[in-house]
């Protein structure tokens, strides 16, 4: 995923308060401004499409919203299309892999509950106007997501099983993975997407880095604005997934809780 939590994560901070918006909206201003920023960054979150017209369609579906407003729905959105992901990974698991249905209830509960805490009150219709305007991105990233959760357990259960000297998992394989074993691989699965989120964070600071070191070492006036715009957007992108990793920490840290207290009662019974 992209950006979208550079546009919330402000509010999460503090800013909700109130007068707090301000330090967004310096980071925002200078190209379009606020609204402007705001779509860039929900643009880009969403694969560069963004829906209702990309950045531009976006900024005239949240105009005349407050700056708070518009970060709460932008983190909500962003919360629902993690959370939503989590359950289709889930729900794929539990037809084709033959993970048991129980398993996939823990999971929906941890996920509903993320939901629930994290959930950003908004005023008018804030929100549905933007979930409206992203919505065909928003689905295409669920499933994207999903299908990158469901790989990654599937290796994980396929390694410890290998481990185990097992057959292979999946109910239609006639494996026999513990419930234990689903709930780490899930768990486990999460902690993966945080790993490659940091990679990513790496990979944008290095390029912001070298962007800097072109910008200063340019002999022309051209190529110095080149450099800098270089790395204005990748600062841009790199403060869009630095924000957008401590929002999946948050949640992905409070499902795992969840998801481990489940494998513990299942601990305690076998």
């Amino acid at each position: 995923m992209g950006a979208v939590a550079g546009v919330a994560i402000s509010a999460i901070g503090g800013a909700m308060g109130g007068a707090g918006a301000g330090g967004l909206l310096g980071g925002l201003l200078g190209g379009g401004g606020f609204l402007g920023g705001i779509g860039q960054l929900i643009s880009g979150f969403l694969g560069g499409a963004g829906g209702a017209g990309g950045a531009g369609g976006l900024a005239q579906v949240l105009q005349g919203f407050s700056p708070a407003n518009i970060l709460n729905a932008a983190a909500n959105l962003f919360n629902a299309i993690s959370g939503n992901s989590i359950k289709e990974a889930a729900n794929t698991l539990q037809k084709e892999d033959g993970m048991p249905k129980f398993i996939q209830e823990a999971v929906n509960k941890a996920v509903d509950e993320v939901m629930k805490k994290f959930n950003k009150p908004t005023e008018g219709d804030v929100q549905n106007k933007l979930n409206d305007a992203t919505k065909q991105d928003a689905d295409k990233e669920i499933q994207d997501l999903a299908q990158k959760m469901v790989e990654l357990v599937r290796k994980h259960l396929e390694n410890e099983q290998k481990e185990e000297g097992a057959e292979a998992a999946g109910g239609k394989k006639g494996g026999k993975t513990k419930p234990m074993s689903w709930l780490q691989a899930i768990a486990k699965a999460m902690g993966d997407a945080l790993g490659a989120k940091a990679a990513k964070m790496t990979e944008l600071a290095d390029k912001v880095s070298g962007a800097a070191d072109k910008q200063a070492s340019a002999e022309d006036k051209q190529a110095k604005q080149d450099a800098a715009a270089e790395m204005t957007s990748a600062q841009t992108e790199l403060n869009g997934v630095s924000q957008e990793f401590k929002l999946m920490t948050e949640a992905f840290n409070t499902a795992i809780k969840s998801l481990g207290d489940s494998l513990s009662t299942l601990g305690r019974r076998q």
